[in-house]
């Protein structure tokens, strides 16, 4: 049968689960981790009393030179033995990182007093053999005792490491939950923002009907419109294809390759940077773009302007269009009249303040267009994140529930809440 266990309950239930072999494991560690300190200091207080015997004896075998000799490399033995384990800490947390680091510390131990030990063995013979012997014991104990637990981390302590790597990965489930939970709630404040920005549209588009709503604001977006259109039929009959030649008969005059009066040069500016505007500006028969369009067809023929055949063409039969045909008087004619009521329209005050209305609103919409447009984007890359911590937690969980199963050997399911 599968147990259903919380993830917050699931530390409890495994230390249950295990029982004694946990507890023997912990046991065993413990004493492992106390007979190393123990052995350490048993060797640093054996050296040191041997320092001190030594110590004495040179004093008093002065007179016997092999005797004083090996007194002083007893002493030496009693300063750099303790020394080394003066260095030597046995951790307070007993994970299983900082005992292996324990036993590695615990192997060097033994290994280099071992071998200042050998060094200066030749020099203290034959006196101090108890005391080489006991220190020699003192040494092995600890090589002894870190071979033990290097052992004991191989063997039994595996349970130790294996419930670590579970705890770990418990607190990383708990940080990927936050995670989530701030993937989540950062969506939730994206959303609510959208619905703001939504109900902002419908406000600024029902405000925005109102105001046209007015007979004063319909007859204004009518002229405008027709104004556009007007435009759009003057660029198309009129300046089609004109554009490029236009600016390369002003580089060419401005070279001095081809003279143009200073008016028609004028002309020709601001024809390019404002065609519609410079035209309703014009007086009757628009004299100014017909001066222009012959001074273009005049240097194309001439051959200063150089143009393909086609393109030369279709010039001259458009200038020849606009200064003999008057193609463009219609226009012209249409045009002056949908400005002047344009203009009109516009100096009406209340007209006025209605157009300003109508353009805030515009203005205020395109905002909350784009503000859609990012919130949007910000939603897409929330949900990303919030789908992408979902499947990190799903996939941890089931490493948590076969660790749990090797740990334990019983079958579980591991629930979040």
């Amino acid at each position: 049968m599968t147990s259903q266990i919380p993830v917050a309950k699931l530390q409890d239930w495994l230390r249950d689960s295990l029982g004694s072999s946990l507890l023997q494991a912990e046991r065993e560690r413990d004493k492992l981790t106390t007979e190393i300190k123990r052995a350490v200091d048993s060797l640093t207080e054996f050296c040191e009393q041997l320092g001190r015997k030594a110590e004495q004896d040179l004093e008093t075998k002065r007179s016997n030179r092999a005797q004083y000799r090996a007194a002083k490399a007893a002493a030496k033995l009693g300063n750099v033995i303790p020394t080394m384990c003066k260095d030597f800490n046995v951790p307070t947390v007993k994970d299983s990182t900082s005992l292996r680091n324990l036993q590695r510390e615990a192997s060097k131990l033994a290994s280099e007093a071992a071998r200042t030990r050998e060094e200066l063995l030749r020099q203290i013979r034959p006196y101090y053999i108890l005391d080489m012997m006991t220190l020699g014991g003192n040494i092995d104990k600890i090589r002894r005792l870190g071979d033990e637990l290097h052992n004991f981390l191989l063997g039994r302590g595996s349970i130790l490491r294996s419930l670590e790597e579970l705890n770990e990965k418990l607190e990383t489930l708990k940080k990927l939950q936050a995670a989530k939970e701030s993937a989540v709630s950062q969506r939730q404040s994206i959303e609510q923002k959208l619905t703001q920005t939504d109900l902002e549209e419908k406000t600024l588009r029902a405000q925005a009907q109102e105001v046209r709503g007015n007979p004063k604001i319909t007859r204004f977006l009518e002229l405008d419109s027709q104004l556009r259109k007007l435009r759009s039929e003057l660029i198309r009959t009129g300046f089609s294809r004109l554009g490029r030649p236009i600016k390369k008969l002003l580089s060419i005059s401005e070279r001095g390759d081809y003279p143009l009066p200073m008016e028609t040069r004028e002309s020709a500016k601001e024809y390019i940077k404002k065609p519609f505007t410079t035209f309703l500006a014009e007086e009757e028969g628009y004299p100014r773009l017909k001066t222009l369009m012959t001074a273009l067809a005049g240097a194309v023929s001439s051959g200063k302007l150089a143009l393909k055949q086609r393109e030369a063409k279709k010039v001259i039969e458009r200038s020849d269009q606009v200064v003999s045909g008057n193609s463009l008087s219609t226009i012209y004619s249409s045009a002056r009249q949908a400005k002047t009521d344009y203009d009109e329209a516009l100096s009406d005050r209340d007209t006025e303040n209605l157009v300003r209305q109508l353009k805030d609103l515009r203005k205020k919409g395109k905002e909350n267009h784009r503000s859609q447009g990012e919130l949007k984007a910000e939603l897409q890359r929330a949900l990303q994140n919030e789908d992408h911590s979902e499947e990190q937690i799903t996939s941890l969980l089931h490493e948590i529930e076969n660790s749990a199963h090797k740990l334990s050997g019983a079958d579980l399911k591991v629930q979040l809440s």
